[in-house]
This record gives structure tokens, sequence and C-alpha cells, in this order.
């Protein structure tokens, strides 16, 4: 007698056999990028900022993070 949990779940019809699809990588801002995103969001007016972060397809926490980063001077022009 099987019970449900004996029950493999059916593969999706779509799914090919072996490796599932690679995993997507995580971007990687540099940090003239990001003082330059962060100085355009500080200027822009606030209707504009939004604008900002989808033209760039960034998050406010983003900006927030990035903004904390340079007021404590770890985020400088200055290569390491």
């Amino acid at each position: 007698m099987s019970t449900p949990s004996d029950k493999q779940p059916d593969p999706s019809p779509l799914a090919g056999p072996g490796d599932p699809a690679p995993r997507p990588s995580r971007r990687v801002f540099s940090p003239e990028y990001k003082l330059a995103i962060v100085t355009e969001y500080e200027n822009a007016p606030n209707g504009e900022k939004g604008a900002i972060l989808r033209r760039e397809g960034l998050y406010s926490s983003h900006v927030i993070e990035w903004t904390r980063a340079r007021d404590a001077g770890v985020l400088t022009n200055r290569p390491a």
C-alpha cells in the first residue's frame, strides 16, 4: 500500500534531465558607481528619485546602504 509520502512529485515537463538552470550571478558595483548613484539620487527632485532606481534596476535599500558606507568613510574613490 502506498502512502502520499511514498510518491515523488512529478518533474515539470519543461525541466530537462541533468542539472537545473544555472543560478544567476550577483551584480557587483564599483565604488565609483555607488558614489555616482548616491550623488545623483541626493540631487534629484523628490519625484525623480524613483526613476533613477528603476533606470538602474536598484532598490532604495542599495542607496541607503551606500550612503551610510560613504558617510562612514568606507566608500571612497581611492583604490584599495
